[in-house]
């Protein structure tokens, strides 16, 4: 089985308590129409701290074109994504020149050339790599890119795979947009990006690595729930799409949905031992853990994340993990985890692991 090899983040430049951006949002929005002093409440109620940014903050105040906004995630997404895949291969002693597939995860800027290749020019990559840029599918991304890497690492044994993820979610926030879901979004979202090696069995790598092996995944779409998550596009960029009804959603699927990749290698819900969930917000970790009936403790790590990066979109379930995997001695070999994550379509990916 793939083996998951490697895990490494790096955080945006400006570090902003939650306390600052309530208040710089409660300023922003004051005689504005919107009722700023009945929703700023929202910011109290996060269990969030701190998070980074990439821009600094009087930069949100201002008006920007999506040309703008474009040239600052190319910037600092290169940056973050450079420091994230030197810490992932130093620590497993390999090079960029010994990655034979990367997979680039975003969903909050665009460019072409994607970001992948201009990886390739930064840190010399074997140029023959096989690149796979995935946009567009938010929250859910880290997730998915683990997923699919999986598949390419059984697919090619004797090949490792590098999934990079990168949201600089500050870039999409509009000063004009006076819905309720610009409100949320402020107080939710933050920037970063993490990595995960991946190798298949047969790769170097994975020889005699004590490592999480993953065992299996599934992909999900909800039935005509596209307005639930996503993007408006206008424009000076992307306006945020946020339902009131995700948690809603969480607790009704989630567990069906898991049950149903579990029944596929016969295994319950019991079975396991640790969820590598994404920390979507206060009221999703909650969702899962209603839905779940897992006892207390058990989603620590996701509100942890929660609370010192807010939601980062596709990067934060790697967080969780790169944090997983800090104490992976402490866990006993041959149990199981679950990586998940939620994002537009509205759709889950899930991806089933275990202990070496």
């Amino acid at each position: 089985m793939p083996k998951i090899i490697s895990t490494a983040t790096a955080d945006a430049p400006y570090i902003l308590p939650q306390s600052e951006i309530k208040n710089f949002i409660f300023n922003l929005f004051s005689g504005s129409g919107l009722e700023i002093e009945r929703l700023i409440s929202v910011f109290d109620n996060s269990e969030i701290s701190q998070r980074h940014i990439s821009v600094e903050p009087e930069w949100l105040s201002k008006e920007h074109s999506f040309k703008e906004r474009s040239e600052i995630f190319s910037d600092v997404s290169l940056q973050l994504s450079k420091q994230a895949i030197v810490e992932c291969l130093a620590g497993v002693n390999t090079t960029p020149a010994k990655i034979d597939n990367i997979i680039y995860v975003t969903s909050t800027g665009v460019m072409t050339p994607t970001l992948d290749a201009r990886l390739f020019n930064e840190l010399g990559f074997n140029r023959h790599i096989k690149r796979l840029p995935l946009w567009g599918l938010g929250c859910a991304g880290g997730a998915a890119g683990i997923s699919r890497a999986m598949d390419l690492a059984k697919a090619y044994p004797e090949e490792n795979v590098l999934v990079v993820a990168v949201e600089l979610c500050s870039l999409t926030f509009q000063k004009d947009d006076l819905s309720k879901s610009n409100i949320v979004a402020a107080s939710l979202f933050g920037d970063g990006c993490a990595c995960v090696l991946v190798a298949g069995d047969e790769n170097e790598l994975a020889i005699n690595e004590k490592c999480p092996e993953l065992i299996a995944s599934l992909s999900t779409i909800y039935d005509n729930s596209l307005d639930v998550m996503g993007w408006d596009i206008v424009d000076t960029g992307f306006s945020v799409v946020f339902s009131r009804d995700i948690p809603t959603i969480v607790k009704e699927n989630v567990k069906p949905n898991i049950t149903e990749l579990l029944s596929m290698h016969s295994l319950e819900i019991e079975d396991i031992k640790h969820y590598i969930t994404h920390p979507g917000g206060l009221k999703v970790i909650n969702a899962y853990e209603e839905s779940l009936a897992v006892k207390k403790g058990t989603l620590n790590i996701s509100r942890k994340i929660l609370k010192e990066h807010g939601n980062m979109s596709s990067p934060s379930v790697i967080y969780v993990l790169d944090e997983f995997l800090k104490n992976i001695q402490s866990t006993k070999a041959g149990e199981f985890g679950l990586i998940s994550s939620l994002g537009p379509g509205f759709s889950s990916e899930l991806v089933l692991f275990k202990t070496s």
